[in-house]
């Protein structure tokens, strides 16, 4: 939809001392995985993943990182803001037994696609990581969801110190399962770990950082997965070609930023490489 829609900031939540969430009610018809063109009408429009869409109102999470999101800071709630959207690719809906594995700012997709994935009847596991307990992301919704979750930091300050791709590792090398624990939302604490019933997943679905994900790959063998990928997006209609990726030339504001494993897989610049504002490389 190219239409711009400007509306007022409905709700403002603080997740940590550097991240909000901004919600806003419209009907949308967003999928997992897309994202929208936000301006604030003071200069520029900046992409932004939905964390939430349900039927009359969608949410973004925003992490501030410079001039716009600072700008973006200082709002409250009633104040406009306008944008342009829902665009790109979107996660796959599976039913089966899936995995979910987020790092750091990344993580808020991964709840929209998590509830998604619920509604269409998958088994749902999440991997939730960050540096600190203080970073990590969404910890409160995902425990309010009907899955199965792990919380990791690499700091240990929940109780076991490591990364999401540590724990996915594990996971999908069947060596540990989380372990449901009664009365708290099936959400294992740290170090609550069991070896029966080994899971078997049919998909993952990863967003983060991009090392964080390059790093995952290593462990993924023949399980089919999708990747949500980041780059300097201007248009967002595939017009400009600033989030062309080598070598295959596709557009993440089109083709993209949900990629399948045969696109991730021929990717070369995928891990290593982003450019910048005039399309200089600028290494991960």
């Amino acid at each position: 939809m190219n239409k711009r829609v400007t509306l007022t900031i409905a709700k403002i939540e603080h997740e940590t001392k550097d991240i909000k969430t901004f919600t806003f009610y419209h009907k949308l018809d967003a999928r997992p995985g897309q994202f929208i063109m936000l301006t604030d009408f003071e200069g520029g429009e900046k992409p932004f993943s939905i964390s939430d869409c349900t039927e009359n109102e969608f949410s973004v999470t925003v992490k501030k990182i410079g001039e716009f999101t600072t700008r973006l800071f200082s709002k409250r709630e009633g104040d406009l803001m306008s944008f342009r959207g829902a665009y790109g690719s979107s996660f796959f809906i599976s039913n089966t037994k899936v995995l979910l594995v987020g790092g750091g700012y990344g993580v808020p997709p991964l709840y929209f696609l998590a509830k998604r994935l619920l509604k269409a009847g998958a088994e749902v596991v999440v991997v939730n990581g960050a540096r600190t307990e203080e970073d990590l992301l969404f910890d409160d919704k995902f425990k309010e969801l009907n899955i199965k979750y792990i919380n990791i930091t690499e700091k240990g300050d929940l109780g076991k110190k490591g990364t999401s791709v540590s724990i996915a590792k594990k996971l999908l090398q069947n060596q540990l399962v989380p372990k449901p624990q009664l009365g708290n939302n099936n959400h294992p604490q740290a170090g609550a770990w069991g070896r029966e019933n080994r899971e078997k997943f049919d998909f993952l679905y990863a967003a983060g950082p991009e090392k964080m994900m390059k790093n995952l790959q290593k462990f993924t063998g023949d399980i089919t997965y999708e990747f949500l990928l980041e780059r300097y997006m201007k248009c967002a209609i595939g017009i400009c070609g600033n989030c062309t990726v080598d070598p295959l030339g596709i557009r993440l504001c089109v083709e993209g930023p949900v990629l399948h494993k045969k696109l991730v897989e021929q990717l070369t610049e995928f891990g290593k490489y982003h450019r910048d504002a005039s399309g200089k490389r600028i290494g991960f």
